[in-house]
């Protein structure tokens, strides 16, 4: 439910309190049975079960990423073993609830707490296992790791490493389940592609091993759409050596002229466009109110970094840095320090297109895209576009090889605004239109990453999440989760008939 101001608060106060007076016994007697269930399910530790109804359930326990996007779920639960995560799953199963799992939390639209009233949700935080086998390179990492946990285990375990975002606070689990783009993508493709096996537990309450040999079509299925098949508990990933140096660095252009800025913008499609640009390169191209930063890594030495020549490609910038002959572990903790230590709560809408080579943007729909947004986001709100690069190894992978289908990207932009209050609908709607300029008025030809979900999207957000591929999901959905247990609003759907 979307809360817009006190007057729709108070009418949803009303709304609950006239819901309660219909209240039947048998469903107050199946929520007690429930909570009984749940409570057996972790040992009978109370502090491992908290419900709705408990003091600080909100602040403490659910804990909205999007405060626009407020839900209440049945029960937030804190298992420490798989089989735990199964007896959890079986009881709300039983029960009729839904049920979603929470890794991180930084979620868009809320939908790791539910997307809707009433679920049960298995918080994963306490599994945090890193571990990598000497004689193989196979690292058993946990889906309760944030990705700076991951990359500080992965390095103290003989300096290994696997492609994945850039954001300290993502968590393993969400990340690995959409795909896991991030800077080194282009030259070893997606954290997904670097999976061996997934431990899962399913909407029955069973446990399962899905490997390219074992439950292939979820294994299948786990990369790219695994939220909505089941509650991974631990992944098996093939991990690489670190590379041996990194150049960082940044690139800022500072004006109050959108035209100087506007000019960074277009050399940067023109750079991408390079079919022959290196692979060892990776970064993110952010345009704001007053500025564009252009920052990533090049992960070789400074002398192949100096042969792409960036300075030649883009404008003069206000400011540059470069850093060379970084070790990886120096360059990943400067990368997700960057990002923030928490996931701070905030007032936001958030959209995002895929744009593949035949859809880059002319300088000309660029020009529409630029004036449109900086003539019509009003002075509160703040705004930002990121312009991320993929192609290379990404591409390498057949799109229906994974559940994720954007192995042709080229550039994926996310675009975000925050407010200080709640989010109110014209703004919201600026920033959809905002990126159907850059999208030359033509939104059906484009498709979304379901990292960056967003519910203006409606209907077409399955189509849009996973294109071609929806249909074997949907069809893998009915197996193994006929019911639809592992539930949200733009998850897949079993198919029918």
């Amino acid at each position: 439910m979307l809360l817009k101001n006190s007057h729709s608060a108070t009418a949803l106060v009303v709304l609950s309190l006239s819901r309660c007076a219909f209240v039947t016994g048998a469903a107050v007697q199946a929520d007690t049975s429930l909570r009984q269930c749940l409570t057996d399910a972790v040992q009978g530790d109370n502090d491992k079960v908290q419900f709705s109804e408990e003091e600080g359930f909100l602040l403490s326990d659910v804990r909205p990423y999007n405060l626009n996007l407020q839900y209440s779920p049945f029960a937030i639960t804190y298992p420490e073993s798989a089989n735990e995560v199964a007896e959890i799953v079986a009881c709300a199963a039983s029960k009729g609830r839904k049920v979603q799992a929470r890794s991180g939390g930084r979620d868009f639209i809320n939908k790791c707490i539910g997307g809707q009233d009433g679920h049960v949700i298995v918080d994963l935080h306490m599994f945090s296992k890193v571990e990598v086998d000497s004689q193989t390179n196979v690292a058993s990492v946990g889906p309760g790791n944030l990705l700076g946990d991951m990359v500080r285990g992965l390095h103290k375990n003989s300096g290994r490493f696997i492609p994945h975002g850039s954001s300290r606070t993502v968590g393993v689990g969400g990340h690995f389940m959409v795909g896991g783009l991030g800077y080194t993508s282009r030259q070893h493709g997606l954290s997904i592609d670097t999976l061996q096996e997934v431990e899962v537990v399913l909407a029955n309450g069973t446990i399962v091993s899905a490997t390219e040999d074992e439950h292939q079509d979820l294994f299948w299925a786990m990369r790219g759409a695994g939220a909505s098949f089941g509650i991974a508990t631990e992944f098996k990933v093939k991990t690489k050596a670190e590379p041996a140096e990194v150049v960082e660095f940044t690139y800022v252009w500072e004006s109050d002229d959108p035209a100087v800025l506007g000019n960074a913008l277009k050399a940067y499609y023109e750079m991408v466009q390079d079919q022959k640009l290196s692979l060892k390169l990776g970064g993110t191209l952010r345009l704001s109110k007053t500025s564009l930063v252009f920052s990533g890594g090049f992960f070789g030495s400074e002398a192949e970094f100096d042969q792409v020549g960036l300075g030649s490609r883009l404008p003069p910038a206000s400011n540059t840095t470069i850093i060379p002959n970084h070790p990886w572990i120096t360059f990943m903790e400067d990368i997700l320090a960057s990002g923030g230590a928490t996931n701070n709560p905030a007032y936001f809408a958030i959209e995002d297109t895929v744009i593949t080579r035949p859809l880059l943007p002319t300088n000309q729909t660029l020009d529409a895209f630029l004036d449109y947004i900086y003539t019509t986001f009003t002075d509160s709100a703040q705004w930002s576009f990121l312009f991320d690069i993929y192609g290379g190894a990404v591409s390498e992978v057949r799109p229906d090889a994974t559940a994720f289908p954007h192995r042709d990207a080229l550039v994926c932009v996310t675009a975000y605004v925050s407010t200080a209050d709640a989010t109110d609908a014209q703004t919201e709607k600026v920033l959809e239109q905002a990126v159907l300029k850059l999208q030359g008025g033509d939104s059906d030809s484009f498709g979304s990453y379901a990292g960056v979900a967003s519910l203006s999207l409606g209907e077409k957000a399955q189509v849009k999440y996973w294109g071609d591929n929806l249909g074997r999901l949907e069809n893998i959905k009915a197996v193994y989760d006929p019911k639809d247990v592992f539930s949200t609003p733009q998850g897949v759907k079993p198919a029918r008939g």
